[in-house]
């Protein structure tokens, strides 16, 4: 049977998994679906269909239409399971922890990168469910007043010490970056990959760009490294 609840569930892991923009309703028998692209509607009818799920014939092609009194945890359990291992291979190719968050969470961030305490709400919202997948690979996540608080102070505090060694840190400008001279510059990159610091360099300005919330230094800890 799909309720409040499972429609709720289903409708996040559409957002977020499968990033069909759509608008839905439900009535007594029906809980109808709409997607903007018709390309996401037949991609997710083609799931229903080889789960065995029954939908009504509609004209729109847009629109998938299930007959309510049908069990859909297994297409919920696939697209959250899609949606894990999308957010682990995004965990493998970003730097910063919270270009992960922005990239995977479309997040309104009030606060973080230097204090090392991320405060966030979704502007689709779904927090309860971001909540558990941010807390399954092992980031220190709670709730605040609705808000979604990830703590890497821990990583911030130690980007910190190690970026100290390379840098004056009264010189960090406010978007933390470090200027630099041309012939100064591959010595400072060699030691802070040396320090496995993450950095961006930028030629056109020429400074150096630090990320403090180094993501594969919080990774780490989740594995007791």
């Amino acid at each position: 049977m799909i309720d409040e609840k499972a429609r709720s569930e289903l409708e996040y892991y559409i957002r977020y998994e499968l990033r069909g923009v759509y608008k839905s309703r439900m009535d007594e028998d029906i809980y109808e679906i709409e997607f903007e692209n018709m390309s996401y509607s037949k991609y997710f009818k083609k799931l229903l269909e080889k789960d065995g799920i029954k939908t009504k014939d509609v004209k729109n092609i847009s629109k998938v239409a299930i007959f309510k009194d049908q069990y859909i945890g297994r297409i919920i359990a696939l697209l959250k399971k899609e949606r894990m291992d999308e957010l682990i291979e995004s965990m493998n190719f970003q730097t910063s922890v919270i270009e992960f968050i922005s990239r995977n969470f479309n997040p309104i961030i009030t606060s973080g990168r230097e204090s090392g305490i991320i405060r966030f709400k979704m502007i689709d919202g779904g927090e309860n469910y971001a909540y558990k997948e941010l807390k399954e690979p092992g980031f220190n996540v709670s709730f605040e007043n609705g808000s979604i608080i990830v703590d890497i102070s821990e990583t911030v505090k130690e980007m910190f010490k190690r970026v100290s060694t390379v840098f004056d840190l009264e010189s960090m400008t406010p978007y933390y970056a470090f200027s630099v001279t041309d012939e100064e510059t591959a010595e400072k990159c060699k030691k802070l990959d040396e320090l496995s610091v993450p950095y961006k360099y930028s030629d056109v300005h020429r400074e150096i760009y630090i990320d403090f919330d180094s993501l594969k230094y919080e990774i780490s800890k989740f594995n007791g490294n």
